[in-house]
């Protein structure tokens, strides 16, 4: 009787572990899945929150005009009212102040939405509303104190409209 040669696998063998690798599979794609998206929103959150800082620090340095037409000017301190500033990666305005103010990397995302402030007795409360091109974003304005991965929705935020009744505030440098 001839020995058989053990130098391969059997095809049970194969199959065994190409089995084995299809349930790990299906187990593990789900989760790098959710751990890639909870890593987008908590990017998009940082990003929200330094947009508020970039507007925050340009208050604070007297680098903004607030009003339309005339009645625009740059106004050294801040007096009580309602606020904003359109954030637009597309505009030369938004750059400007994200590049002078925050000095950072802002991501490739196009991203519109408003930084709108209530100043009341010299004390300001900063919220601000953002998505991107793809509808990822906030689906109501968030105060900057609050802003978590939970107010981040995928798929679900359209194009953001400027806050009725607030003064409009642009950079000035």
């Amino acid at each position: 009787m001839k020995k058989m040669n053990n130098k391969g696998f059997t095809l049970i063998e194969l199959l065994a572990v190409i089995t084995i690798m299809g349930i790990l599979m299906m187990v593990a794609i789900p989760n790098v899945s959710r751990t890639i998206e909870n890593s987008r929103r908590d990017t998009f959150a940082d990003n929200a929150v330094s947009y508020v800082e970039a507007v925050r620090k340009a208050v604070l340095a007297d680098e903004l005009k607030c009003g339309t037409g005339s009645s625009a000017k740059k106004i050294s301190a801040m007096p009580d009212g309602s606020y904003y500033f359109k954030i637009d990666t597309t505009e030369d305005n938004t750059k400007d102040l994200m590049e002078k103010v925050a000095k950072s990397s802002w991501g490739q995302a196009e991203m519109v939405g408003y930084v709108s402030w209530v100043t009341a007795n010299s004390k300001s409360t900063y919220s601000i509303i953002l998505a991107d091109t793809g509808k990822h974003g906030m689906t109501s304005t968030v105060a900057v104190d609050s802003i978590t991965r939970a107010d981040i929705k995928t798929q679900g935020a359209d194009t953001p409209t400027a806050p009725s009744g607030y003064t409009v505030c642009t950079y000035v440098g």
